[in-house]
C-alpha cells in the first residue's frame, strides 16, 4: 500500500509540473497548435484529481488495517467456568411437555 501511496503522491505532483510546463509553453511560444493547451491542462487537471482519490483511498485502507489489527490477540473459544453457562444451553436442547406426557406419565411404553 506505501508503493500506491507513493505512487499517487508522485502522479501527483508529475501533473503539477506539467501544468506549469503547458503554461510555460504557452506563454513562451508563439506557434503553439490550436486547443494544444487547453486539452493538455485538462487532462492533467484531471489525473492530478484522479492521483489524489488513489492517495486518500490508499491511505484510508492502511488507516482501516492498522485499527482492525488493534484488537485482542485471543479469542474466547469455550467458557468454562461461568455461572450462567450450564450444560443444557450448552447443548442447545429444550424441553417441550406436552399435555399427552402429564396425563399417562412418564412411562416409556406409554410413548410408543
Amino acid at each position: 500500500m506505501r508503493i500506491v501511496t507513493s505512487l499517487s503522491l508522485f502522479g501527483a505532483f508529475a501533473n503539477l509540473i506539467y501544468s506549469i510546463y503547458v503554461v510555460a509553453i504557452g506563454i513562451l511560444k508563439s506557434d503553439v497548435a490550436p486547443g494544444w493547451i487547453s486539452l493538455s491542462l485538462q487532462q492533467s487537471g484531471m489525473f492530478f484529481l484522479i492521483s489524489l482519490v488513489l492517495l486518500v483511498l490508499s491511505e484510508y485502507i492502511m488507516q482501516m488495517v492498522s485499527l482492525s489489527n488493534e484488537g485482542p490477540l485471543y479469542h474466547v473459544g469455550q467458557e468454562f467456568t461461568s455461572t450462567r453457562m450450564t450444560r443444557r444451553e450448552k447443548l442447545n436442547i429444550e424441553e417441550v411437555i406436552s399435555k399427552s406426557s402429564h396425563t399417562r406419565g412418564n412411562d416409556p411404553q406409554h410413548l410408543f
